[in-house]
């Protein structure tokens, strides 16, 4: 039970890690496009990344594939990828931090989606801190109510209903499939549709015009923001239910106000330090709920099924040649709601 606990705490401290780059990279990215389109840095970064992914783990992602169905990696991919799209175009149309706000709502999408999808049942325990968390991030990114709604908010909110439908899809695709061949599908499937969209609908991409600042931005986004945070957010998915998952982003937001007061100069009013004290509540607070409800299957998993695959294992093994077996993933809560639909 111990060792359970400490897993589930790794798990949520690599989201909360993830929070902090994703935080960092929204502001940044922002700079970059003084010099690259948003649909170019997008394809760009998620060309480097699948370069990436696919000289370190080309063979390893071939073999897990094999044998796995479309609906074991497409869905969550192709949730990502539109989550990736609509959120870049919607920094270079609003503020970063009514990107930060939109793009955590995702805590109030997943449950319901989770429900749906995997049959999990939505426990009314969530509703209360779903509730205060969209207070809370509505005070962080509205300024005390100057909150408007335009084409920027709209991608803004399309990025929080894909962004759902990447953790659910996701978490399902997990019980079937280990943490690299699922991130590797979704940052090549990302690539593939932000090279078309840039292709189609953007001028031709023009490198000698990039300054080397957004080069650098690029670069960060690609290894750091896309390669690493795929991989944690994954990682966390084979201990954590989706709707956890979803509710530790909420946190998001309060790195994105952060980054950008210090790298964009937008500001954050005292009603913004309230909202920011409310988010950081309810994440513990719901964070606390989920173990406690996780304890007693925790106990009952250790009685009668294998346990599932340590994550912390899966994500060091990442680490090496390609030619390592692909470990498979015991029976754990992602599984069994999976093998049920």
């Amino acid at each position: 039970m111990t060792r359970l606990m400490d897993i589930r705490g790794i798990c949520v401290a690599s989201v909360v890690l993830q929070t902090i780059i994703f935080g960092s990279g929204s502001a940044f990215t922002k700079l970059a496009y003084d010099s690259i389109s948003p649909m170019w840095a997008l394809a760009v970064r998620f060309g480097l990344a699948s370069a990436v992914f696919a000289v370190l783990f080309g063979p390893r992602i071939v073999r897990g594939l094999k044998g796995a169905r479309l609906a074991d990696w497409l869905p969550a991919a192709l949730c990502m990828a539109v989550s990736y799209i609509s959120c870049n175009v919607a920094l270079d149309l609003t503020t970063a931090t009514n990107v930060g706000f939109l793009m955590a709502l995702p805590v109030v999408f997943t449950p319901i989606l989770a429900a749906f999808v995997t049959r999990r049942r939505y426990r009314l325990a969530h509703l209360p801190f779903q509730v205060a968390v969209v207070g809370g991030l509505y005070l962080l990114c509205s300024s005390g109510g100057s909150f408007t709604f335009g084409w920027g908010e709209f991608c803004g909110l399309l990025t929080a209903v894909s962004l759902a439908g990447a953790l659910v899809f996701g978490e399902r695709g997990l019980a079937r499939l280990d943490v690299v061949t699922v991130s590797g599908t979704q940052i090549f499937v990302t690539f593939a549709a932000s090279l078309a969209g840039a292709l189609l609908f953007d001028k031709p991409f023009d490198a000698g015009a990039v300054q080397p600042m957004a080069w650098g931005v690029v670069m960060f986004l690609a290894l750091a923001s896309t390669c690493l945070t795929f991989a944690l957010q994954n990682m966390a998915l084979t201990r954590l239910p989706s709707s956890t998952v979803s509710m530790l982003l909420t946190g998001e937001p309060i790195f994105t106000a952060l980054f950008s007061w210090g790298v964009l100069g937008e500001t954050l009013s005292a009603m913004g330090l309230v909202g920011a004290a409310i988010i950081i509540v309810c994440v513990v607070a719901e964070t606390w709920i989920d173990s406690r409800a996780a304890s007693p299957s925790g106990k009952a998993a250790g009685k009668g099924t294998a346990p599932a695959a340590d994550p912390v294992s899966a994500l060091a093994d990442a680490t090496t040649s390609a030619s390592v077996a692909v470990p498979q993933l015991g029976v754990s809560q992602p599984q069994a709601a999976y093998e049920r639909l």
